[in-house]
Formats: C-alpha cells, sequence, structure tokens
C-alpha cells in the first residue's frame, strides 16, 4: 500500500510509525489544510509529499489507499470522496455517526472494487485473540466490566464554555464516539449483537457527552462499558464467568497490554491461598500495527471473507452508537 493522510496528531503519528513498520506498507503523502502544516508534518515523519489541497492529493496516481484521520464528522464526507477517487480507505474511529452512512460507504467501496476499513486496534491485537480462546475457561460468562476512562486535556476548557472539536455535537464528539467505541468493539466482537443497549451519561452545557456507560444486554449475561474524558481510572476489563474470570489490564481495551485469568474465589472453592493467577498475554508490538498488517493482507489477497467480518463488525457497533445517541436525545 502507498497511503496519502489525512490529519496530524499523536494518532495520527503513531499510525504512520505502525504503517512504516508494516511490510509492504508505505506512507507517502500527507494533506493539511495549510501549505505550511503540510510541509511541516511531511518534514516531520520525512514524507516525500506533502498537499493542502485533499482534491489534489485524491488525484495522486502513485497513492493507492487515504488514511482518514481528521475530526469525527468529517470521516463521511472524505471517506467518500477518496472511494469515488478509486483509493481504499482506512477511516479512523468513530467510523461514522450513523449506520445509514456507514452502508453507503461499504456499497461504494464495492461499487469501485476498492476496500475500506475502520482503523480500530482492539480486535486485531494478539492479546485480544487470546481473551477470546481462553473465554471457555470463565465456564458460563455473568458480567463483562469495560472501562475507558481518560481525563481530556481539553475538559478544563470545555467547563469553562471554551468548546473544541472532542466536547462540540457539530464535530461528532462526545464520550461514547471518542471513548467508549473502543469498549463497545471489544464486547460485541466476543459476544455478538446484544439484544438492546441502555446509554446514560453526564452531558455538558452543550448537551455533549462527558461521560457515560452503556448496558449491553444478552439473553444471559450483561456487560457495561465506560466510557470518560471529564475523569480517569485504571483502564480495565473484567469478565466474570462461574469458573473464573478474565482481566484485561495495564492499558486501554485498545491495546490489551495484560491478560491475566482469575480462578474464581469463593467459600465453595476452597482455601484463597491455594489459588493462583494465571498470566495468559504476550508482550505485543506497538499496538496499531496489528490492523495495519490485517489491511494489508485483504487488500493484498483479495480475502472477502474477512473483510466482510470486519464490515459487519463495524456496521454492528456504529447501529449501537446510533441507537445510544438516539436516547440521549430523547
Amino acid at each position: 500500500m502507498r497511503v496519502g493522510t489525512i490529519g496530524s496528531g499523536v494518532i495520527v503519528d503513531r499510525m504512520i510509525d505502525a504503517m512504516n513498520q508494516t511490510k509492504d506498507v508505505e506512507v507517502v503523502a500527507v494533506y493539511s489544510r495549510t501549505k505550511e502544516k503540510a510541509e511541516a508534518y511531511a518534514q516531520k515523519h520525512q514524507i516525500e509529499k506533502s498537499y493542502h489541497d485533499l482534491e489534489e492529493m485524491l488525484q495522486d496516481t502513485t497513492i493507492d489507499t487515504i488514511y482518514v484521520a481528521s475530526p469525527n464528522s468529517l470521516h463521511f464526507e472524505q471517506s467518500k470522496r477518496a472511494l469515488q477517487a478509486g483509493k481504499h480507505v482506512i477511516c479512523e474511529k468513530p467510523f461514522t455517526p450513523t449506520l445509514h452512512e456507514a452502508q453507503e460507504l461499504f456499497d461504494l467501496a464495492d461499487q469501485n472494487n476498492r476496500y475500506i476499513f475502520e482503523a480500530i486496534t482492539t480486535i486485531h491485537l494478539p492479546n485480544y485473540q487470546i481473551v477470546k480462546e481462553h473465554l471457555k475457561d470463565t465456564g458460563k460468562v455473568q458480567l463483562v466490566q469495560c472501562n475507558f476512562s481518560q481525563f481530556s486535556s481539553r475538559y478544563d476548557k470545555y467547563k469553562n464554555h471554551q468548546v473544541t472539536n472532542v466536547f462540540d455535537p457539530a464535530f461528532n464528539g462526545g464520550a461514547l464516539m471518542d471513548i467508549n467505541v473502543y469498549c463497545l468493539h471489544f464486547v460485541t466482537g466476543l459476544f455478538g449483537k446484544p439484544d438492546s443497549i441502555e446509554y446514560n451519561a453526564n452531558q455538558g452545557f452543550n448537551g455533549i457527552d462527558t461521560s457515560g456507560i452503556a448496558i449491553l444486554r444478552y439473553p444471559d449475561k450483561l456487560a457495561i462499558c465506560v466510557g470518560a474524558k471529564d475523569s480517569s481510572s485504571p483502564n480495565q476489563v473484567f469478565i466474570q464467568g462461574d469458573q473464573g474470570t478474565i482481566r484485561v489490564y495495564g492499558s486501554s481495551c485498545g491495546v490489551c497490554k495484560h491478560v491475566q485469568f482469575l480462578p474464581l474465589k469463593g467459600d465453595m472453592i476452597g482455601k484463597e491461598d491455594q489459588e493462583t493467577t494465571m498470566e495468559l498475554g504476550i508482550d505485543q508490538l506497538p499496538h496499531m500495527i496489528y490492523e495495519c498488517q490485517v489491511f494489508e493482507n485483504i487488500i493484498q489477497n483479495n480475502d472477502k471473507k474477512e473483510y466482510q467480518r470486519l464490515c459487519e463488525q463495524t456496521k454492528l457497533v456504529v447501529s449501537l452508537i446510533e441507537e445510544a445517541h438516539l436516547q440521549l436525545q430523547g
């Protein structure tokens, strides 16, 4: 893949590094709204081309893939333009705010014989696959707790009524779109579509959800997805079954740094000092590398089956986000 990027910032920095460490993937161009920013960003990452006209970059025939990491509200429009220009697309999370828009992008990709992917790290991580493999060890899963809480450096400005993109409804901001989306992917990637979602949020002066709790109800279990940008806590996942618990910790569910199995504790099991904690996880590479490898593999091998699986996963999460936002709007 020869990639042109849209956007800048920490996430894009990490993705560029991940792409450049992935075999047969090279970032060859960057776009920013001003010539000065585009040139400075290209120089920072030693990238050969810079653009401040998006259409000019989209018409560059040496680029076959566009990475969209602009503000959330621009994801749909810019991904659509890239597909119409004949490019593959890697679109940062959140993919789109509505299922209708997501389906339009997938349909457009099919019509142009191209691929479009959601850049969500969680479901591609080796330690996430280890969680899947060891789910059976927990017995019958009863409860899932998934917490991704990270205090935003922009929250103090927001409290003073200075609204930046991440806290602006017009830019599809908020805790659900920006951070709890990882939790939704984590849970649904394991257990599929829930029977229902209930979203309760702390809402700021402009209606944005600064933090919130999504309750996913399954026929035989409950999953709680917590996302916060107005406060912080250790980011952990607990998958609790009647034979034990899987714990993911040490980072967010978008990284899955450590995975443990915790044997069941209780009066009927035996003495607590006989219980042992099993380390299940491995030392992973930088977490964004794995999604890049998956996208490259699908394109190179024309793996329609795996691509369709990813499409369905993205559409499921988008549908849950859309329903949650409808609940907030009353």
